[in-house]
């Protein structure tokens, strides 16, 4: 499990690296908590920071998910795509 961390507004949040496989390849699975501050309540980012670091993460997933295995983690995202 390849566990990452991408700073926002001076803390650090954790990201998940996760190989979706053929076809698709690896990509960065972030938090809605880290989500939800990216962006305000009309769906714009809350600042230019905010924007660079949601265009690093492929899909944002609620916090308990970080507890799931790799393999977990790529198909229940991929059942939600």
């Amino acid at each position: 499990m390849y566990r990452d961390r991408v700073e926002f507004r001076n803390r650090l949040y954790n990201l998940r690296l996760i190989d979706f496989g053929e076809g698709w390849g690896n990509y960065f699975v972030g938090s809605a908590q880290l989500l939800r501050l990216l962006l305000n309540d009309n769906q714009s980012y809350t600042c230019d920071e905010a924007e660079s670091v949601d265009e690093l993460i492929f899909y944002f997933v609620p916090a308990h998910y970080f507890k799931l295995s790799d393999e977990n983690l790529k198909d229940r995202i991929l059942s939600e795509i």
